[in-house]
C-alpha cells in the first residue's frame, strides 16, 4: 500500500471515530410549545449533550431535555434532589393544596416565630422542573418532581431562532 493511501485510510478512520463520538455524545432536540419562550421558541434546534455517567452533574437553572410519559420535553431545572422548595416555588402553597402536589416532596413542619410552616424538601434521587413561560408551562407544578433517571441530557447551545415573520413585517403581506 502506498503512502498517500495509507494516509487516506488513516484519515477515515479517525473522521469515522469523532463521528461515533458525536453522535454518542450529542443529540439534537427541537423545541415544540411555548413554554420555554423566549429562550427558546417554537421549532428552534437545540444541541443536546446526552446524560451519562461522564456528563457533569446536573446544576440549578440548567436547561434539559427529559422523559415525561410518553413525550420528550424541554424544561430548566429548578430544584435538585434534597433542596427545600421555598416560597419563591411558584404557588407551591396553593397548587399543593389544590391538587395534592404536597403528596409528591418530602414534608416537615418547623416552628418559626410567626407560627408552624410546611417545609416541601425534593426526594431524593428527584428534580423539580419548570417552563421558562410559567403561564403556559407544564411543569412539576403540575405533574410533580421529576426522577433524574428520565433526563436525556443537558441542553448545550442552539443557533438562532427561525426566522418568523411579524404581520406587516418582511416577507409577511398585510391584509387590506
Amino acid at each position: 500500500m502506498s503512502r498517500q493511501a495509507r494516509r487516506q485510510a488513516a484519515f477515515i478512520l479517525v473522521f469515522l471515530a469523532v463521528v461515533v463520538l458525536f453522535v454518542n455524545t450529542f443529540r439534537l432536540g427541537i423545541v415544540h410549545g411555548e413554554s420555554m419562550y423566549p429562550t427558546y421558541l417554537n421549532g428552534q434546534v437545540v444541541l443536546v449533550r446526552r446524560y451519562n455517567m461522564f456528563c457533569p452533574r446536573l446544576k440549578r437553572y440548567d436547561v434539559i431535555l427529559l422523559r415525561q410519559g410518553n413525550d420528550v420535553i424541554i424544561k430548566r431545572v429548578y430544584r435538585l434532589p434534597g433542596e427545600v422548595v421555598d416560597t419563591t416555588f411558584p404557588d407551591v402553597k396553593d397548587q399543593a393544596i389544590r391538587t395534592g402536589l404536597s403528596d409528591y416532596y418530602e414534608q416537615h413542619t418547623t416552628h418559626t416565630p410567626s407560627g408552624k410552616k410546611v417545609i416541601f424538601t425534593v426526594p431524593p434521587g428527584y428534580i423539580i422542573v419548570l417552563g421558562d413561560n410559567l403561564p403556559v408551562s407544564d411543569d412539576s407544578r403540575v405533574f410533580g418532581p421529576v426522577p433524574i433517571k428520565n433526563v436525556l441530557g443537558i441542553v448545550v447551545n442552539s443557533p438562532p431562532p427561525p426566522y418568523q415573520p411579524r404581520l406587516g413585517g418582511p416577507g409577511m403581506v398585510s391584509p387590506r
